[in-house]
Parts: structure tokens; sequence; C-alpha cells
């Protein structure tokens, strides 16, 4: 097949797209569709030269086929895989280096987009910074792509080229099928997956298999649907940075759009090939792969180098250093393997060598997952005193409400901490029926000690528990019930905990923030007699507001169905109390902006009410959310192990104050149930990562397992007679 320059042109759009997109380019936010246009491109190029070997050979070489692939993709591909490793080992946090290590080894085998997309729906990981090899995802597909397309062309053209077309179409059209239909349900396996993203190569296929029926349409023509063609490209990267459920229906623009730049035609003098035949394009689209390759890590392992998000001057130096990699990579790995005269004549050579490039791509991703760069201190941390268990609920001293009170009202104990901030003070009044708050008890004074002393510390101790590096995995066992969802529409089922024959049914709903207190509610339900179902959901509200992702990138507008079918379970469970948490840093649709307070001053009373209208009503308590460090705990204690007070969640912001407040306005007025474990996690404006040899925060906003069973004693303190009293006699 003759060199086509204007594929060349359009690889360099492509790959410039896909790199301004990761750099923060303005207008590019749509960049990503770069790839569509390489995927596109592919199916075009290795269809054509699959049909041109059949036509003028009466066959295809598969062992042929699979050499030259090895020649061009693999070189240059393991070459950046293990320049990436040794400049992670060397500059990314500690924390990230196991799973870059999985992702290596992945990408080594074709599959890295396997990882990513089960990634991707396991909420733990959606907190991860992005892999330093994400990017390669792309290049699995078209491997996976290349593994089986030859063989089924080579079936498929004994029965003639008629049928050849019939089977790329109807293997292209299920695909197409595939992506409109499982993009919105499952977002993350639809953007990584070869199910979803074949017909983009499929449509590619099918232009190459009649590109002799669309030369007989005139050049006019052809030339003004190609102008239209890069048209839809550019206009897909410009906007595209608000579309959802991508590939899907929305991908089709920038698909259609390269196949009709594809169509008009190397030679058409109208086409947009006289714009895409321009040196600077032809350079950048004869380096296209090794730019794609070299970009990404550059960024990533450059922002960790710098210590910081990389501002305009320092993300134009680091593209330039990934342009001269690129520039390296092509002259003297790609070009010199590709054309190799003492590889091409013998395809076995080839393919011995791409085995060894994969061989040696597995080694070092199991070489990374093994490396351990946490910084040791020598400081050995006594454990915090263990917490005086509250009394039982026969010892407790809480008066029953009469059947005439209004609801009590169970605060936090902020009262008993000399040092709360006045705005914390604000949490604590008093009931309004006969039913007591519990006084402080020694729980409280044990609390406030340990985060007293915690404060003295800047070390971080040897003895951490989780370490830094088990963190991400140190949640509630919730997690592993199923009853913690991502991504779904209905609510799990059997999902009960706590004493399962108990005769007071107690819930807890809501997103992760409520899940995190999983494993102390169970407990307290266990030793109190309670019945507990527990179902929550990753980025899902229970106030009616839509939510946009940022780790999915993606609006989650399957939580709406998702909470009317928790209440529904809760309904049909009997559920007498229901714990309610979220996040206050959920992102609303409409402002990619957390939800503010005016959308919880509006919804929350909207659904308090839904919840007393029910044939058989739930008293609500309202779990207030927990701090929010301003960035990974464990990523930030890995880089200052002698500072560990930078990590440290401050003052609340602007809108978690003004939601916390709007929350304990409606409680009051309603004289429902509020829990702020603030008081317990903080002492004026500064709340502790490390107490004693405990990490109480396992990423950026969620507490860590560990913690929070050390907490149970406080929140059962303050919950369990609370929730007791409401028994009937």
């Amino acid at each position: 097949m003759g060199h086509r320059r204007d594929i060349e042109g359009l690889r360099a759009l492509a790959v410039i797209a896909v790199i301004a997109y990761h750099a923060g380019v303005p207008f590019t936010g749509g960049g990503f569709v770069g790839v569509d246009v390489f995927l596109v491109i592919s199916g075009f190029l290795i269809t054509s030269l699959l049909i041109r070997e059949w036509s003028e050979t009466g066959g295809i070489s598969l062992a042929g086929f699979y050499a030259r692939r090895a020649r061009r993709l693999l070189p240059i591909s393991a070459t950046v895989l293990a320049a990436t490793a040794l400049g992670s080992v060397i500059w990314l946090e500690a924390t990230r280096l196991d799973e870059l290590g999985i992702d290596i080894l992945a990408a080594s085998g074709f599959a890295v987009n396997f990882v990513l997309a089960g990634r991707g729906t396991d909420y733990l990981a959606a907190e991860l910074a992005p892999s330093a090899i994400q990017h390669y995802w792309s290049l699995a597909v078209e491997e996976q792509f290349y593994i089986s397309w030859p063989a089924l062309i080579l079936l498929a053209l004994v029965g003639g080229r008629r049928l050849a077309t019939l089977v790329i179409a109807a293997v292209t059209a299920a695909s197409l099928a595939a992506s409109i239909t499982l993009t919105g349900p499952q977002p993350t396996w639809s953007y990584f997956g070869l199910h979803t993203r074949a017909w983009e190569l499929g449509l590619g296929a099918l232009l190459a298999v009649i590109g002799t029926t669309t030369d007989r349409v005139p050049g006019w023509v052809r030339a003004t649907l190609g102008w239209a063609g890069i048209a839809a490209v550019i206009v897909s990267i410009g906007t595209f940075d608000r579309v959802e459920h991508f590939p899907g229906t929305w991908a089709l623009l920038p698909v259609v759009g390269t196949l009709l730049a594809l169509a008009a035609g190397d030679d058409n003098r109208l086409g947009p090939s006289r714009a895409l035949h321009l040196s600077p394009l032809q350079w950048a689209g004869g380096r296209s792969y090794s730019l794609y390759l070299w970009h990404w890590p550059a960024l990533v392992i450059g922002a960790a180098a710098l210590d910081r998000v990389p501002g305009p001057t320092a993300t134009l130096a680091l593209i330039a250093l990934a342009v001269v990699l690129a520039e390296v990579g092509y002259r003297f790995i790609e070009n010199p393997i590709r054309r190799s005269p003492r590889l091409i004549p013998r395809p076995g050579r080839s393919l011995i060598l791409g085995a060894g490039l994969l061989t040696i791509g597995a080694i070092v991703g199991l070489a990374v997952t093994t490396v351990d760069r946490t910084a040791r201190t020598g400081v050995i941390a006594a454990a915090p005193e263990p917490i005086t268990a509250p009394p039982t609920a026969g010892d407790s001293k809480v008066e029953p409400p009469k059947p005439d009170d209004e609801p009590a009202t169970v605060l936090s104990s902020s009262n008993s901490n000399p040092a709360a901030t006045a705005d914390d003070a604000t949490t604590s009044t008093t009931t309004t029926t006969s039913t007591t708050i519990p006084p402080p008890t020694p729980a409280d004074a044990l609390t406030l000690a340990a985060i007293l002393a915690a404060l003295d510390t800047e070390l971080l101790p040897d003895n951490l528990r989780p370490s830094i590096l088990e963190a991400n995995g140190d949640t509630s066992s919730l997690y592993g019930t199923g009853c913690h969802q991502y991504l779904e529409e209905r609510a799990a089922e059997g999902c009960v905990f706590g004493d399962t024959d108990g005769d007071l049914t107690v819930a807890l709903w809501g997103d992760s923030h409520a899940a995190q207190w999983f494993s102390a509610v169970d407990r307290i339900a266990e030793q109190r007699g309670w019945r507990l179902i527990a179902i929550t959901q990753g980025g899902c509200p229970v106030i009616e507001v839509l939510t946009w992702n940022r780790s999915g990138d993606a609006v989650f507008d399957h939580c709406g169905p998702w909470r009317d079918n928790v209440i529904e379970t809760f309904e049909n469970e009997g559920v007498d109390v229901v714990l309610l948490g979220q996040h206050y840093g959920l992102l609303d649709a409409a402002t990619r902006a957390s939800v503010g307070a005016a959308v919880w001053e509006e919804q929350l009373p909207l659904l308090l009410d839904r919840l007393d209208r029910l044939e058989r009503p739930m008293t609500p308590i309202l779990l207030i959310d927990s701090p929010d460090p301003p960035e990974d705990v464990p990523t930030c204690l890995a880089e200052h192990p002698t500072e560990i007070s930078l990590c440290e969640p401050r003052s609340p912001g602007n809108t978690e104050r003004a939601v916390a407040q709007v929350i304990r306005t409606v409680a009051a007025e309603r004289g429902l149930g509020a829990i702020d474990p603030r008081p317990w996690l903080c002492v004026d404006d500064r709340c502790p990562v490390v107490v004693g040899d405990l990490l109480v925060y396992r990423d950026s906003h969620h507490l860590s397992n560990t913690f929070v069973s050390w907490l149970t004693p406080v929140l059962d303190a303050e919950l369990g007679p609370f929730i007791d009293s409401l028994r009937v006699p």
C-alpha cells in the first residue's frame, strides 16, 4: 500500500488533540477523541493491507502479519514502559508504585484496559491518582483487535469480498449497538473495552473494503465531505468536554468525521489533504506513536518530580521533553527495528523479539510491585488508650420517650470538648423531650486526650496501622459483601447484619461516607440487639440531586432509581431508624461544584417528609460529614514523613461549613438526631491524621476502618442509648 500523507496528517491531528487535552490546553476538553481517530485509521490500514495481500497472493500470512505488528509496536512500547518504571521508582510517590507495577504487567500482556476498567468500577480505586501508563489502554484495545481480526478476514475472504463485507458490517453493527446500549449503565467498561470500541475499527475496515466504490464519487463531493469530516473532528475536540456516556452515540461524530476525511483521498486537490500535507503535520504524524507513548509519563512523573501540579511553563517544558524523547525513539528504535533487513525476511525472528520484549515488560512490572520506598523515621508509637465502653442496652439511663412526645434530638458531644470552636458548639442543644442526651463519658475525655497528644507529633511512626501502602484497602467489611455498590440502579439484596433476630431494625444508608461507619454500627447493633440493614453506594447522594463524578467523568444518573429502590427495600424490611450519611464533596452535575447548602436546604426536608409519609415511618438520624484532608493522606505522609501536620484537614471549607449548619438547623427544627464526628477528630481547626499508631484517613476523605473501630465506643455512647429508647416497652 502506497504511503498516504493525508493519514499522516490525521495522525498528527489526533496526537496533538490528545496531548493538548492531557496538558489542559483551553478549548481542547474533547481531545480524548484523538484516540477514536487513531482507531478508525488503524482499522482502515490493517484491513487494507490484509485485503491487498489476499488479492496479490491468494492468502494471508498470519505469521507475517504478527511479525510486522511486533516490529512496529513493541520495541518503543517496551522502551517507554521500562523508562516509566525507572522514572516512577525515582520520583513517583511510594503509594502509587504497586498499582503501577500491576499496570505495567498488564500492559505487557495487552490487558491493561481490563485492569483500568475493573479499577474504574471499584469505588475504592476511584480515589487513586492516574496511572503513569493509563494511556496504554488504547494500545491494548488495538492489540486485542489485531489478535482476532486477520483470522476473521481470512475466513471471510474465502467466501469472497462480498461475504467479507457482510462479516465486517455485522461485527461493526453489533459493537456499535453494544456501545450505545452499554455506555450508560457500564461507563468504564464501555470506555476501555474492545466490545464497545471495535465498531470504530470496523468502520475503518468497511471503508477499506468498499474503497473502490467511494472512488466513483465525484472528487468535489468527496472533497466537501472530507472538509466536513475534519470540521466534525475539530468540533468534537473543542466541545466534548461535557459529553457524558462516551463512546456511545457521541463517538459517531469524530468517527464518521475521520471516515469522511479518509474517503476524500490523498490526491484530491480540493480536499483536506492540502492541509494535512503541511510539513509540521507530516513530522508529527510520523512520530505520532512515540509522541503518544511518551507524553503521558512525562506529564505524570514530571508533576511528581516537581512536587506540584505543573503550571503552563512547566507543562510546556514537559511536553518538549516528550517531543525530544519521541524523536530519539523514532530515529533509533522505531524505524531501525521496523525496517531491519535482518528481521523483515524472517518473521520468526520478529516474533521471538516480540516475545522477549513482552517478557521483559512483565519482569519490569513485577519488579516495580516489590519496590518499597516508604521512609523510615525510627519512631515506634504507642497505640492510643482503648476507649471505655459505654453502658450496655440494659444499663442505659436514657428515658424512653412518651407516646405524645416529639422525637428526641441526639447530638454530638462537642460540649465535652473544652477546645471546640464556637461553630462546633452550636451543635450542642438540649432535647425537646424527656429523653436526655447522656452526659459526657470517659470516652469523650480519652478521645480528646488522644487528639491533643497527636497534635504534638510530627514524625510518621514506623508501626503505623494500617501502613501507608495498605491504607487504601482499609475499609469496612461492607465492601466485601456486595452491599456497598457502585454504578447500580437497584439496591443490593440480603444486606442484613448486626443481630439478625433483633426486635428493632436500624438502617445505614448513603454513599461511601456512610459506609465508612459500618464496622462501628455493625458492632454496636450486634451488642445492643439491633437488626441492621446496610445499603450504600459510592458517589450516590441521599438527597435528590443529580451528581457528576470526577473520577468516572460521568453523570451518575443511576442514583435516582437506586434511591427509590433503597427506600422501598427499607419499607419492606420494616426499618425503624435510618442513619443517613453523605460526602459533602459530591459534585452537582449542573455546576460541577460541590452540592451547595441551598440544594440541601431545599432537598433534605423533602427527603425527611418522604420518609415520614411512608406507611411505616422511619426515624432519621443525620450523620454529619467527617473532615476532608487537603490531599490524599497516605501519599502526603509518604512525601512528608517528618512533617505530618502538613497533611491535616484544617478549618472546614465554606460549603462544608454551610451544609453542616443546614443539617443542624433542619435537625433542630424537626427534633431529629444529628451526629457530628468533628469533635472526635479535631481540636479547634486542627485534625491530626495520625493518632498514636493509628492512621486516621485512608485516602483524601475517608476515615480508615482501623480508626473507626477505635472510635466505636464513642459512637455507641452517642447513638446507642437514643436508639434503644425508641424500643416499644
